[in-house]
């Protein structure tokens, strides 16, 4: 180890701290530029809702969250104590601090948003119930965590100078179990569930394996977090302490910006459909994204319908009971009549808010 008494410097990142380093930049560059899309494209169609200003807020603070651990691994995240002085692991420690703090800030942004993403999508109870169960608990794990940061020592300044009280790290390690398997049963409930709500919509084969395919990342997201989960007995480290939590950063920095993608890549579609219109002949006139047939379409040529409007809509009255075979089922009953016609109404408006959040 290097003199203690010697001031702190910064270091050059090597092994851990710099594969730390170099993730963590792709990922702020790649959340950006996705952050950045989805908002012009929001924007652009007048879309934006809650869902978009709470990934926003989550996307900023995943940016300082990212910043954190690029300052870290230039004071001592992820470096063995062979290289470090005091001066260098009190810095260290002070920024494994403000990394937890944003880590803890940011995650519930990410996760709420997409939770109120599927609840303006899934419009059943036994889909929305889960939803806001999982927005709460997210919260209510974030605001605990919060919490522990701030009590765990006294002055506040212990957490990283060793010179005050402070409570048994491996007591500290009991919450950090708690949150990392609310956050995986989070991550895999707003991942699972989306299939049975797009597998009940009448969209397009394609649309749905699509759709499938951007959930799978969501799926990554909690698979990080269950990577990073052997690594939390690290906080009460005796030795190489900065090293070993450097893993447990390096996982919430997938983490974190796999929610971001898995939550804003359907955006993508729409603007990919608008750069591909500007080259075409005009056949993709529907602002949805969809081959949904919509009333008053300006298009002069004949509209190719979807399954959904063909499926729900050519078959509205059925054949009375009379045998007559020119019947058009005027004749039926009002309330199965009705009844028929909510549930056309229903797919459609809500096939249509699906292809809507893409």
């Amino acid at each position: 180890m290097d003199d203690p008494q010697a001031a702190w410097r910064a270091l050059s990142p090597e092994g851990l701290a710099a594969g730390i380093l170099v993730i963590t930049i792709i990922f702020s560059i790649t959340t950006t530029v996705m952050l950045l899309l989805r908002a012009y494209i929001r924007t652009v169609h007048r879309l934006n809702g809650p869902e978009d200003y709470l990934m926003y807020i989550g996307g900023v603070l995943n940016l300082g969250h990212n910043a954190a651990v690029v300052y870290g691994c230039f004071t001592g995240i992820g470096t063995r104590d062979g290289k470090l002085n005091l001066p260098i692991m009190v810095e260290g420690a002070k920024t494994v601090t403000v990394w937890q703090l944003l880590y803890i800030l940011s995650s519930p942004f990410i996760k709420v948003s997409i939770c109120a993403n599927l609840i303006r999508v899934a419009m059943k109870r036994r889909y929305i119930y889960p939803l806001k169960a999982m927005s709460g608990l997210a919260i209510a794990m974030s605001v605990m965590a919060f919490i522990v940061v701030f009590v765990q020592c006294r002055p506040f300044a212990a957490s990283w100078t060793g010179q005050g009280k402070c409570i048994s790290v491996d007591v500290i390690i009991i919450p950090t179990y708690v949150f990392s398997a609310a956050n995986i049963l989070v991550d895999w409930v707003v991942a699972i569930l989306p299939a049975f709500i797009v597998w009940n919509l009448q969209l397009r084969r394609k649309l749905k394996l699509l759709s499938f395919g951007i959930l799978g990342v969501g799926v990554l997201a909690s698979i990080a977090t269950i990577i990073r989960m052997p690594y939390i007995p690290s906080y009460a480290a005796k030795s190489d302490k900065l090293y070993k939590i450097g893993f447990i950063i390096l996982w919430t920095v997938v983490e974190l910006s796999l929610g971001i993608l898995a939550g804003s890549l359907p955006s993508l579609r729409k603007f990919f459909k608008s750069l591909s219109k500007d080259q075409s002949t005009g056949e993709h006139g529907n602002m949805y994204g969809s081959d949904l047939v919509t009333i008053g379409g300006g298009n002069s040529a004949k509209p190719q319908r979807s399954a959904a409007y063909e499926l729900n809509t050519t078959v509205v009255g059925r054949k009375s009971d009379s045998g007559d075979g020119n019947s058009d089922g005027v004749n039926d009953r009002d309330n199965d009549s009705t009844s028929r016609i909510i549930h056309v109404t229903r797919n459609v408006t809500q096939t249509r808010e699906w292809e809507r959040l893409r």
